[in-house]
């Protein structure tokens, strides 16, 4: 499989291009949000000081905020989330590719969902995380496992490289933070037919799968419908969703 090279670049204009259709498309990661949150709440109810990375339309941020005494935000474009920074005026937000530019310090809490599959070096990331917590402070987030969207992947034999959760886990442990509690789940969502697949990718923002240099002719839709089919059941065919979870403190 040819693992796509990232330019995030496109990953803001997508994402800033979709934003309105994603905050009605992306159900999976409203209930992926609701999920993380509800076990974040259980650790700490109240959190002096977070961050967030890649926060996105917010689905996460308006379910924390009223836990966050300090809530600081990031993304990489304030095009991709101004709904959100328009809805809490108060709300600090940092712009910028988390992978290069710096946290906030002292934190209780770094949250992130649905946004780390996009990193790519991991061990400097993680390392920043640890840097900028508090002795006891949390790291919790979502990310996706390596069956997310496995039929587009197959058909098209290139897509993310998403890591499995034990790989997930040595990391942190490598990096000082004790793993808490992880899980991970997988969940269908049908359609009729494969284009309506990419169509609901293409509202979500980011496919995943390709440039934007690549041309969907005619032709080209046909076959990906003709071999999209092949997993087809009672007149519908799947698109796999593959979210990971991971609750991790600082030692």
């Amino acid at each position: 499989m040819l693992m796509i090279p990232l330019d995030k670049s496109q990953v803001q204009h997508r994402f800033g291009k979709n934003v309105e259709s994603y905050v009605h498309e992306a159900s999976i990661q409203k209930e992926i949000c609701k999920e993380l949150y509800y076990e974040i709440i259980t650790h700490e109810i109240t959190f002096n000081k977070a961050f967030e990375i890649g926060c996105g339309c917010g689905f996460l941020t308006d379910l924390l905020i009223d836990h966050v005494r300090q809530y600081e935000v990031n993304d990489l474009h304030r095009n991709c989330t101004h709904q959100l920074l328009d809805k809490h005026d108060h709300l600090k937000f940092r712009e910028g590719d988390a992978e290069s530019i710096s946290f906030p310090s002292e934190l209780n809490l770094i949250c992130s969902a649905s946004a780390l599959q996009w990193m790519t070096d991991l061990d400097v990331l993680i390392e920043k995380v640890n840097q900028s917590l508090l002795p006891d402070g949390y790291f919790m987030f979502s990310t996706f496992g390596p069956d997310n969207f496995k039929q587009i992947k197959e058909i098209t034999g290139n897509g993310l490289e998403y890591h499995e959760l034990t790989h997930w886990e040595f990391l942190l442990e490598k990096h000082q933070f004790e793993v808490i509690k992880s899980w991970e789940w997988k969940k269908d969502l049908l359609f009729d037919k494969g284009t309506d697949v990419l169509r609901h990718i293409k509202k979500t923002g980011v496919n995943g799968m390709s440039s934007e240099k690549s041309v969907w002719n005619r032709n080209k839709l046909l076959k990906f419908n003709e071999a999209y089919n092949f997993y087809q059941t009672s007149g519908k065919v799947p698109l796999t969703y593959h979210p990971i979870f991971i609750i991790a403190k600082k030692k």
